[in-house]
């Protein structure tokens, strides 16, 4: 499947519309050296997972493996790693895309990604100087290289997007005669043939040649253009569908209903079609790249044994015909002949293609290519024949065995290519909980505690999520998040540990953690204290709310976290909150103090322990925490230094409940 510049052009409003809004790249994966995974994160929104290939660009809800190395992600991890996405753009609608970053020492880095032709990817600076690039490309109308500047090519016509009636009249004359109408729109607009074949038959033009064309019958088709075009820019005008072959693959997406279409499934989105079709074509990709070498060795294979059966065939055949003739002859014999002169023999003979052949001073017959030993009798003849045939139908037995070791051969490649084309799969992503792009953990008694990130979070967990039924708490420090425990009011007197654990966790993750202190001070309110306005005349910063009433204190709370392997909802997470809820729930967790290292090493070090603590008691654990990015242990570090007090097995291997 090609996508076409309209398609495109969808594609990237609509990506545009979710990412350049404060999204920032946390992850780069390479599927293959054409494709690339970018996981995006916000402080608020779900994580989106964004494919950019020579294919195109879409968001996928699929989880890869790669399958094909990438040289390009170490230069990317180094230039738009943790760079925030501000835009998608495409020129008109050239087969082009470009990302637009700015990484964390506000440089600005453009990546463009080409799809047509062998496809070209492509990274520049903020000048458009090529910094790297997958295909060197060296034409007559451009040059691109690294060190060079990044030109678009030249334009394949005029632009659908901005094409007028008068500008279609105008590109119908002078044409040549035999110049097709569906070669002529296609070429006028740079539309795909379906999509130029759908606009002829609503048009109800059945010219053939482009010169026919009246202005009228231009002016209707123009019109149609213009429909269908409206309709793939238009979401609200679509109907996706997925094309499928005669086999059930998946082929081609139309993001609107065709009138020839065949064999099409009816879909909710068009990225959900193209995420289908383009997914399983780079992992098909995938698969024949690492399969290629057996691959061509079963060609080879299925190629030699194809030639032996064609020998078994020619044997067999040959067998069955030298005794026929033997059993013609002996038929001779009884008759009483049996001189091989005789011109009954001479007739058989000549009636099978044969012919005697003097060679050393002996005297042989070709007969069917087969040379025997010629007789003087009949009967010695004969018996010569019935030998060769045996001769050959134990070569045919040889020949069997022989394509019996072939056959092995073949199925065991093709075993090893199948178990490879298994490994070779994407998975659905797994859906994560809604609490999940916070700061969150599970009391000792099970109920739900989320707090903010930073001053957009902190705004969406009162904003978004607070309600009467909630406690509300916050660190006496400047820089505190605000943390809520989810339907906890009625027990607040009850329950010390509640109250002391999240007291915990609204200190360890406050600005005191990073200033390097070992204890602070928190307080609890109800949800009704909480203003979410300023006072008349007052200013409030994002994240920032007015408490009113009496503020329950928690005096002294020392700076402690655990950062632990939790298993929620039938699957593994990173979780980090107060010891006792952290190691009552996890299977492997780590006790944390203010000071010591920086986020990503500490992670790298939690990581590494994790891993070597689980493979004493679950190896495939401990082969799915190796895959588990750095990232997603980062995230759920406290701001500034850390080091570990100690690492163990938690207490846990079931699924985390919460009330």
């Amino acid at each position: 499947m090609e996508l076409s510049g309209i398609e495109l052009h969808y594609l990237v409003n609509k990506i545009n519309s979710k990412v350049s809004s404060g999204f920032y790249v946390s992850n780069i994966s390479s599927i293959t050296k054409n494709s690339i995974l970018l996981k995006l994160h916000h402080p608020i929104e779900p994580d989106i997972m964004l494919m950019v290939s020579t294919k195109g660009i879409w968001l996928t809800n699929k989880k890869y493996k790669q399958v094909e190395e990438n040289q390009f992600v170490k230069t990317l991890s180094k230039e738009i790693e943790r760079a925030r996405i501000s835009s998608i753009s495409q020129p008109g609608s050239e087969r082009i895309f470009l990302l637009h970053f700015v990484n964390r020492d506000d440089k600005v880095r453009i990546l463009i990604v080409e799809i047509f032709g062998k496809g070209n990817v492509i990274l520049c600076d903020e000048s458009m100087k090529i910094l790297w690039i997958l295909n060197p490309v060296e034409v007559r109308h451009r040059t691109l290289n690294t060190g060079s500047d990044y030109v678009l090519p030249p334009s394949r016509g005029e632009d659908v997007l901005h094409i007028t009636v008068e500008s279609m009249v105008d590109s119908a004359s002078p044409l040549p005669d035999d110049l097709e109408v569906v070669k002529w729109l296609g070429k006028s607009t740079s539309l795909p043939r379906k999509y130029v074949e759908e606009i002829l038959f609503q048009s109800g033009n059945n010219t053939k040649f482009a010169h026919q064309l009246s202005n009228k019958d231009i002016e209707i088709i123009y019109e149609k253009t213009k429909e269908i075009t409206d309709k793939v820019l238009d979401e609200k005008n679509h109907e996706p569908s997925v094309i499928m072959d005669k086999m059930g693959v998946a082929i081609d997406a139309s993001p609107i209903s065709m009138s020839k279409e065949a064999n099409a499934k009816k879909v909710e989105t068009y990225m959900e079609a193209i995420d289908k079709v383009l997914s399983n074509e780079i992992l098909s990709i995938g698969r024949s790249l690492k399969t290629e070498e057996a691959d061509r060795k079963i060609l080879e294979l299925e190629h030699d044994l194809e030639e032996q059966d064609k020998a078994k065939m020619s044997v067999i055949s040959k067998s069955k015909s030298l005794r026929s003739v033997a059993h013609e002859l002996m038929k001779l014999s009884s008759l009483g002949i049996q001189d091989m002169n005789d011109n009954s023999v001479k007739t058989l003979l000549e009636k099978n293609d044969s012919n005697i052949v003097l060679e050393n001073g002996l005297t042989y017959l070709i007969l069917l290519n087969e040379r025997v030993k010629l007789e003087s009798s009949i009967p010695k003849f004969s018996s010569q024949l019935f030998s060769r045939a045996k001769e050959l139908e134990r070569g045919a037995g040889n020949i069997d065995k022989a394509s019996e070791e072939l056959r092995s051969r073949i199925e065991k490649l093709q075993g090893q290519t199948q178990k490879i084309h298994e490994k070779i799969q994407f998975n659905a992503l797994e859906s994560k909980q809604w609490y999940e792009r916070y700061r969150w953990f599970v009391t000792t008694d099970g109920h739900l505690v989320i707090g903010g990130r930073d001053a957009s979070s902190n705004s969406a967990v009162i904003r978004k999520h607070m309600t009467e039924d909630d406690i509300v708490f916050h660190a006496e420090i400047h820089g505190s998040p605000f943390f809520l425990i989810k339907n906890a009011r009625n027990q607040v007197n009850e329950n010390t540990n509640l109250i002391e654990e999240t007291a915990q966790a609204t200190v360890s993750f406050s600005r005191a953690w990073k200033d390097g202190l070992s204890s602070g001070d928190a307080y609890w309110v109800f949800p009704n204290q909480v203003k979410k306005g300023a006072p008349t005349g007052q200013f409030l910063p994002k994240g920032s709310f007015v408490i009113e009433g009496k503020r329950n204190f928690c005096k002294g709370i020392e700076l402690k976290l655990s950062i632990g392997l939790v298993k929620i909802e039938k699957r593994y997470t990173i979780v980090s909150g107060p010891l006792n809820a952290i190691k009552k729930r996890s299977l492997v967790f780590a006790s944390l103090l203010p000071g010591g290292s920086d986020p990503m090493n500490l992670a790298k070090k939690i990581k590494s322990e994790f891993v070597r603590v689980i493979s004493e008691f679950d190896s495939d654990l401990a082969d799915y925490l190796k895959k588990v990015l750095l990232d997603d242990f980062i995230r759920m570090l406290p701001t500034g230094q850390s080091k570990i007090e100690h690492i163990e097995r938690g207490q846990s291997v079931n699924d985390v409940k919460i009330a």
